[in-house]
């Protein structure tokens, strides 16, 4: 595996499937200081997560994420598409396209653990009184 002069990394999906896939980073964004002084204004809790493979060159997915609130706890949802270096090939060695490959990884992305690990991580990093604490 290599990547291309695009700085790609084509791969079948079922070579991306079988490659390990872990967290890497995720973090909170930061707040606009505008709106934070508005009282009584509905807010949300967005963020970032990066996860990469251990291969060489690393495979790298990465994808904002908000807080929804729902009637029974807060739900975690990814924002938009991934940003990745991957390129999804068919088995012809053809490109799958820009289009399909983010609605592929999305897939891919949605399958991962990460609103199961995503809370702790935030939680940790931002001095949570426990891990996932309020967070889930």
């Amino acid at each position: 595996m290599q990547a291309s002069s695009d700085g790609l990394i084509r791969l079948s999906i079922d070579e991306l499937l079988s490659m390990p896939i872990t967290h890497l980073i995720s973090g909170l964004d930061v707040e606009d200081a505008a709106q934070a002084m508005v009282c009584g204004q509905e807010t949300s809790i967005s963020g970032y997560t990066e996860w990469s493979s251990n291969s060489t060159p690393p495979i790298s997915i990465g994808w904002d994420w908000c807080i929804q609130p729902t009637a029974c706890h807060p739900y975690w949802i990814r924002v938009g598409a991934p940003r990745s270096n991957v390129m999804l090939v068919y088995a012809t060695g053809d490109d799958a396209g820009w289009s399909k490959n983010l609605e592929i990884l999305s897939t891919v992305v949605d399958a991962l653990p990460w609103r199961e690990l995503i809370p702790q991580v935030v939680a940790a990093r931002y001095g949570g009184s426990s891990p996932g604490a309020g967070l889930r």
